[in-house]
């Protein structure tokens, strides 16, 4: 009797590594079942594309590379965002035929595979390398798969994973502009068409809270909020929108911003208004020294203009009057 208990759990384990080397064993049995989309060719070629075009119905967006920076062609090659490339080369070098289906290219619009059917959802991938120029066009969704083709062929291919890309180019446009950490601003300055000005800055190294210059203690506390936000905005900023700056004729700045870091970093912006728009120019950057360097991401590139949105602009165009608060 006393025996029973272990029996059993020596029997349980018996099933479960039984079923655990099944499953595994059909893993196995599907692994050997399906093959790789691209050939090794292809595979090699992948790693030299130079430019990739993607296209659904009116939509269309292609990215060139230069270099080691790829870029969105109709942004005057402005970066693209690299985990969004990464993860549409990742998905064509990982992709696997589970199954042949037809090569009838008169059942290709049933299937979503014709481009030009009318109302056409096809999703049409290009991709150019020195040595090596080919195409796929996907489908209809089949279960966790998708129907594929190669452009220069009527063979149909379920495929082991879906292929979902935005074709717009804004969806591509690496837009984070600014990225610097809290912690690591030492001190601010914010100066209106007006004149007026804020001077901000930390008690010591490691602070995170800024501190108007000017203000008594007891009218810093509570207020913190106000004042970290209004510079957050600048040093965590996602535009909404890019061009070239040529493109716009600017006049004086309605408000000029810096921030300093205790590495020494040095950000220089300044904000500007055309026609009811917001536009925010990175005039000037100097990077950090040493290790903290790799912790401040700035695009100073000075052939751009960012587009902000409203809540944008509210933020950063803060006056004292908006930051300190009577409780």
């Amino acid at each position: 009797m006393r025996n029973k208990p272990l029996i059993f759990t020596l029997v349980l384990t018996a099933v479960l590594v039984a079923l655990a080397l099944n499953l595994r064993d059909q893993g196995r049995v599907a692994d050997l079942a399906t093959r790789n989309l691209l050939s090794p060719m292809q595979t090699k070629q992948l790693a030299q594309v130079d430019r990739i075009t993607l296209a659904r119905g009116e939509g269309q967006v292609e990215l060139a590379r230069e270099g080691e920076e790829w870029g969105v062609a109709s942004h005057a090659g402005f970066p693209a965002q690299r985990e969004r490339l990464a993860a549409l080369l990742h998905a064509l070098r990982g992709a696997r035929v589970v199954e042949e289906k037809t090569d009838n290219p008169e059942h290709h619009a049933r299937l979503g595979l014709d481009p030009h059917a009318t109302d056409s959802e096809a999703l049409q991938v290009s991709l150019h390398s020195p040595e090596l120029d080919f195409g796929l066009v996907y489908g209809n969704r089949v279960g966790n798969g998708q129907l594929a083709r190669f452009s220069d062929s009527d063979q149909v291919l379920l495929l082991n994973r879906p292929l979902s890309m935005s074709v717009n180019p804004k969806d591509w446009l690496a837009l984070n502009v600014v990225d610097i950490p809290m912690t690591q601003v030492a001190s601010a300055r914010w100066t209106h068409a007006d004149g007026e000005t804020l001077e901000l800055d930390k008690r010591s190294e490691g602070d995170y809270n800024l501190r108007l210059v000017g203000l008594a203690d007891e009218q810093q506390g509570g207020n913190e909020r106000w004042i970290n936000s209004m510079v957050l905005a600048l040093i965590n900023l996602t535009a909404q929108d890019v061009v070239e700056r040529d493109e716009l004729t600017l006049a004086e700045p309605m408000l000029r911003m810096q921030v300093t870091t205790w590495s020494g970093a040095e950000l220089a912006a300044s904000l500007h208004e055309l026609e009811g728009r917001y536009w925010l120019l990175i005039d000037s950057y100097q990077a950090a020294e040493g290790e903290e360097q790799e912790q401040l991401q700035v695009n100073a590139d000075p052939r751009w203009a960012y587009q902000l949105g409203i809540a944008q602009l509210e933020e950063l165009n803060k006056r004292q009057a908006d930051i300190v608060r009577e409780p």
